[in-house]
């Protein structure tokens, strides 16, 4: 049986609670932007989102019964997000000790190993993240950041390099009683983590300065660092004024994960461009949609100097030096001055 070490408010020393197999039933929600889950699509390469029916807790109070759970898993940086939702906001007599969790399938439930997630009471103490790799094992776990204490939807966020590489391939969410896991309030799932594309753009070759009607050509490199092919990619260059780019529009073949994709943009700038011109780039795959940009400044001819007269030609200041100067007066005979050179 999975379990987790957590601290007993009551006692101060840490206790232990299972984290049971869950029984009732879900709904999977697939979606590429994780917002209910608390991360931008780009952090996530693991996905589980959870309804879970109103009414169905064994406490009467709103807090203690559980409406949505949701996770994300970034198993390249050790990212992990997560949400739960509870029918009303929680207080001190009406708390609880929530834990979410992604783990391995096994015929009990999601229950194996390894497993990672959160746990905190919902009144806002103790929200810490968790690892266990094996049975038996004491685990690793350190604090999590947490928005929403004793508020209806909470949310967590950890990165830790300790939390990466792990191969979870379900989801759980748990309500019991704080100090005394055997009282379960509400509980939802397992459901399957789906994974998910992370489309990435990268610009290079992409020159700060460029005169106007020079064309440089750009790489711009399509990558999938997530865990599911990213289906068609659209690669489209907004429109700048006096920016030329070609093509405008790319459409690449699928990325698998771990793979990238690269184009070759012929980009120039006319003498209208603006001092600043952006070079924005935008890449939809699915329903993800991510951005680079840069700037080019424009080059424009050195200004002439205007004032004539014996200028010198440039707008840079005159070398001065010093020679003998003559007196056409005859009275000195002449003196040292500066003149130019």
């Amino acid at each position: 049986m999975l379990t987790v070490r957590r601290p007993d408010r009551s006692r101060g020393p840490a206790s232990r609670f299972p984290l049971r197999p869950l029984l009732l039933p879900a709904l999977l929600a697939l979606v590429a932007a994780l917002g209910l889950a608390g991360a931008p699509a780009a952090s996530a390469n693991l996905v589980g989102i959870i309804d879970d029916p109103p009414g169905d807790s064994s406490d009467p109070a709103p807090a203690r019964d559980l409406l949505d759970a949701a996770l994300a898993y970034d198993r390249r940086r050790g990212g992990l997000t997560g949400t739960v939702r509870f029918r009303g906001a929680p207080t001190s007599d009406t708390a609880g000790l929530v834990t979410l969790f992604a783990g391995r399938r096994t015929a009990e439930g999601c229950n194996g190993y390894p497993a990672l997630g959160f746990s905190t009471y919902t009144d806002g103490n103790y929200p810490r993240w968790h690892v266990f790799d094996a049975p038996g094992a004491t685990g690793v776990y350190g604090e999590t950041r947490k928005s929403g204490a004793r508020t209806a939807v909470q949310q967590f966020e950890a990165v830790d390099r300790r939390m990466a590489g792990k191969r979870p391939d379900c989801m759980i969410a748990t309500l019991t009683a704080p100090g005394d896991a055997s009282i379960v309030y509400d509980s939802t799932g397992p459901i399957p983590l789906v994974a998910q594309p992370v489309t990435q753009i990268r610009l290079r070759n992409v020159p700060k300065r460029m005169p106007a009607n020079r064309t440089r050509r750009i790489r711009v490199t399509v990558s999938n660092a997530g865990d599911a092919p990213t289906g068609p990619v659209r690669l489209r260059v907004a429109a700048a004024r006096g920016l030329r780019a070609a093509p405008k529009t790319s459409r690449l073949r699928t990325i698998a994960p771990g793979k990238s994709r690269t184009v070759t943009l012929r980009v120039s700038l006319s003498s209208r461009a603006r001092a600043q011109t952006p070079l924005k780039l935008t890449a939809t795959a699915g329903k993800q949609k991510v951005e680079a940009s840069a700037r080019i400044a424009l080059q424009r001819p050195a200004r002439k100097n205007g004032s004539g007269g014996g200028g010198s030609g440039s707008d840079r200041p005159p070398t001065l030096c010093n020679r003998w100067i003559p007196d056409i007066s005859g009275e000195t005979g002449g003196s040292l001055g500066l003149v130019p050179c």
